[in-house]
C-alpha cells in the first residue's frame, strides 16, 4: 500500500522534470521514510540520486518498501499543466497501476500504467572529494549556459580561491571566474587544486533542471573523478547528479 499527497502539483512536476533529462523510465521506491530513486542514464556516464522525506508530504502511507517503475517523461507531459494546487497518489497493488489525482478548479484523475520493477540495484557512489562548493543554483545555470556557447565540454578548477570555469575550442573560448566570498559563492572549501573536465549536454540538462527545484547547489569534485551536483529541496530531500569527466587521449 503507497499513498501520498503534496500541496503543491508543480513541485511534484519540477522534480519529475529534473529527474527525466537523466531517464525516461525508472522505478522509485516508496518506503515508511518516504521516496527515493537512483538509476543511471542508457550511457552509463551520468547518475541521479533522489531522496524526499515524508515530511516533504501532507500526507503519506506506506508501510512496508514498494516499488514502482515508471515513465517519467510521459508523467511529466501528463502534469504540464499542473501548478500550485493539491496533487493525491496511490497505487493499486491489484491492477499495477498508479492513480494521481489534481485538484484545481477542477479535478483531474489520470490512471498511470507500472513498469515491471526488475531487480537491478545502483550502488551508491563511494568518493571522497577534494573541492566542494555551494552557489545559487542560477549561477551554475548561468556559468554552464555561457560555457555551451563555445564548446560542448567545460573544465573545471578549483583553487584555494575561486572557481574558473574555461571552454575552448580552436577557433574561440570563455573563461569565467568565481571567487571565493562572492555574492554568489555561499562556501568554498578545497583541500588541494582539483581540475577536471566534463560534457556539457549533461550538466547544461542538469542545471536548468535543479534551478527550478533549489535556490542553492553543492558542487564537489576532484581532479579527474566524477562530479556531483546536489540540490537540497524542504521536507528531508535532495536530488544529486554524478557526471563522470572527460579524459582526454594522451
Amino acid at each position: 500500500m503507497f499513498k501520498a499527497a503534496v500541496k503543491d502539483a508543480k513541485a511534484w512536476r519540477n522534480i519529475l522534470s529534473a529527474i527525466s533529462p537523466l531517464v525516461e523510465e525508472a522505478g522509485f521506491e516508496a518506503t515508511p521514510d518516504g521516496l527515493r530513486l537512483r538509476a543511471m542514464d542508457p550511457s552509463h556516464v551520468a547518475m541521479v540520486d533522489f531522496e524526499w522525506g515524508k515530511a516533504a508530504f501532507t500526507e503519506y502511507e506506506c508501510q512496508e518498501p514498494v516499488r514502482l517503475r515508471l515513465n517519467i517523461g510521459d508523467m511529466v507531459k501528463k502534469l504540464r499543466g499542473a501548478g500550485s494546487e493539491p496533487l493525491e497518489m496511490a497505487y493499486d497493488d491489484k491492477t499495477k497501476k498508479l492513480n494521481v489525482v489534481v485538484k484545481g478548479k477542477w479535478k483531474t484523475t489520470l490512471v498511470l500504467p507500472t513498469l515491471d520493477p526488475g531487480s537491478e540495484e545502483v550502488p551508491v557512489p563511494k568518493m571522497s572529494f577534494n573541492a566542494k562548493i555551494k552557489m545559487l543554483s542560477s549561477t551554475l545555470r548561468d556559468v554552464v549556459d555561457q560555457a555551451q556557447m563555445v564548446s560542448d565540454r567545460v573544465n573545471l578548477e578549483a583553487t584555494s580561491d575561486k572557481l574558473v570555469a574555461e571552454a575552448v575550442t580552436e577557433l574561440s573560448g570563455v573563461k569565467i571566474e568565481l571567487e571565493k566570498g562572492s555574492e554568489v559563492m555561499l562556501a568554498m572549501e578545497v583541500k588541494e587544486t582539483s581540475t577536471a573536465t566534463f560534457n556539457l549536454n549533461y550538466l547544461s540538462e542538469i542545471a536548468k533542471a535543479g534551478a527550478a527545484v533549489s535556490e542553492v547547489v553543492t558542487i564537489e569534485f576532484s581532479k579527474n573523478m566524477p562530479i556531483k551536483i546536489e540540490y537540497e529541496m524542504s521536507g528531508q530531500g535532495r536530488i544529486a547528479y554524478y557526471v563522470a569527466p572527460r579524459i582526454e587521449p594522451a
